[in-house]
């Protein structure tokens, strides 16, 4: 089963609205990013996963 879907647009998933709301907006660092995507929702991720992900969101 995947959890990819292909309906929704890469803009309304968790990371996304995330990065959107505090790299963009309200320019808190990666790292501060890293550590509320760990403590609030127990995800980790890679900075570089993060960075890639700013990149495609700047593209669109």
């Amino acid at each position: 089963m995947s959890l990819h879907n292909p309906e929704k647009p890469m803009n309304s998933d968790l990371i996304t609205r995330i990065l959107d709301k505090y790299f963009i907006k309200k320019g808190k660092t990666l790292e501060v990013i890293q550590r509320y995507l760990s403590v609030r929702y127990k995800l980790i991720m890679d900075k570089k996963v993060l960075q890639k992900r700013i990149e495609n969101l700047s593209s669109n």
